[in-house]
């Protein structure tokens, strides 16, 4: 049912958007993850470049699967897998690449990381460095926390784009970026309105306004409204957390260089 304008006129008022919200949230200690119930079964490893894979050694726990260096290493997100036998891989989630980003351990008994085309095997560490890895490294939750919400642009090539927190992270803390591809700007967020009709996002210099009814997306400054083209988020992840710049280097995989 299409809400009343001054509905949505009483929303955008009467709901702020703290700035708590819209900063990202302070790291916890329940970002550390319990590793002692699996310790047995894990398997430490290392590439040519001294990257460090922690992983379960069988096909049987895909939340044991880290990667970092020894001080620290976050947990991959798993999206997919299978075993034969033997084999095994896991395929973990790397927006940098289109294809195979998997991790595993082969027929012969290698163990593997794969991103894309290049495939790389992994060599044990020794016994005591291994046990120095699992006792004294930190093991934490996956590095990153937000997600894709809405991308569009202008004709100019200038980008706007919303992420959010993940919804093991709580879900909302919205951000929003304006600029072109390499040098987007994080804006100031005064306030978020979400309801059937469709979302709009406030900022100190505009509204990024989505309505989901018809697709339209507009860019609002001032008095001046601009049509924008939304550009599908799902289909556009390799963009999203590479050439548009807003994403760290570093997004904690293996891949993150590709």
């Amino acid at each position: 049912m299409r809400a009343a304008p001054v509905a949505l006129v009483v929303i955008a008022t009467l709901v702020p958007w703290g700035a708590a919200d819209a900063r990202p949230k302070k790291k916890k200690a329940s970002e550390l993850v319990d590793i002692s119930a699996a310790r047995a079964q894990l398997k430490v490893l290392t590439d040519s470049d001294g990257g460090i894979y922690v992983m379960d050694s069988g096909y049987r726990d895909d939340t044991m699967v880290f990667y970092g260096d020894k001080k620290v290493l976050h947990r991959q997100r798993i999206i997919g897998g299978g075993a034969n036998g033997p084999a095994f891989s896991f395929r973990f989630w790397a927006p940098r690449v289109d294809h195979r980003t998997d991790i595993g351990r082969k027929d012969n008994g290698d163990y593997f990381v794969s991103c894309g085309d290049q495939e790389e095997i992994l060599k044990p560490l020794a016994d005591g460095d291994a046990r120095a890895v699992l006792d004294k490294a930190a093991f934490k939750t996956a590095m990153w926390k937000y997600q894709g919400h809405v991308l569009a642009r202008d004709d100019s090539g200038t980008y706007y784009y919303v992420d959010r927190l993940r919804d093991e992270e709580g879900g909302k803390g919205y951000r929003i970026f304006v600029g072109p591809a390499g040098a987007m700007k994080q804006q100031i967020m005064k306030n978020v309105v979400s309801d059937s009709v469709g979302e709009i996002f406030s900022t100190k210099n505009g509204q990024l306004r989505l309505v989901t009814s018809n697709s339209e997306t507009t860019w609002i400054k001032g008095n001046v409204k601009s049509s924008l083209t939304p550009v599908p988020v799902e289909d556009n992840i390799k963009l999203i957390y590479g050439d548009l710049g807003v994403y760290p280097a570093g997004l904690g995989t293996p891949c993150d260089d590709l």
